[in-house]
């Protein structure tokens, strides 16, 4: 069962899996559901977290994905693996990235801008208090 090779941790309505074993270290997907009585079917949403970053801004995680899965309350938390799994696993026939390859880079990209830019920003404040200083 995948279940068991996911190992997810638990919290209530979400569980999280770590994604090092499968060549995303230092993240994470963190997966939220529940039972939609309306749909007879479960809302999952898929977020990708670095476990490296202390705070939770916005840029400390990617939304993936949010959609309507089938399942039971026995059968729930495999099928979430199932998912995860086939994300960190297949491969795209064209580019031979896996599914999420594209929000890794994203989020990567993204983390590199915000760094580049407070760079930038504290460079400027200390060039203002050396100013103020002379």
């Amino acid at each position: 069962m995948l279940k068991e090779m996911m190992n997810p941790r638990y919290h209530g309505n979400a569980l999280t899996i770590d994604l090092s074993n499968w060549g995303y270290p230092n993240y994470i997907a963190e997966c939220a559901y529940h039972f939609d009585k309306k749909e007879n079917k479960y809302s999952f949403s898929m977020w990708l977290n670095r476990t490296d970053l202390e705070d939770r801004m916005k840029l400390s995680s990617k939304k993936v994905d949010t959609q309507y899965i089938s399942g039971t309350r026995d059968t729930i938390i495999e099928n979430i693996c199932r998912i995860v799994h086939h994300c960190v696993t297949i491969t795209d026939n064209g580019s031979g990235k896996k599914y999420f390859d594209r929000f890794v880079e994203r989020y990567e990209y993204e983390l590199t801008c915000f760094e580049r830019g407070n760079e930038l920003f504290e460079k400027e404040r200390l060039a203002k208090l050396n100013d103020n200083k002379d």
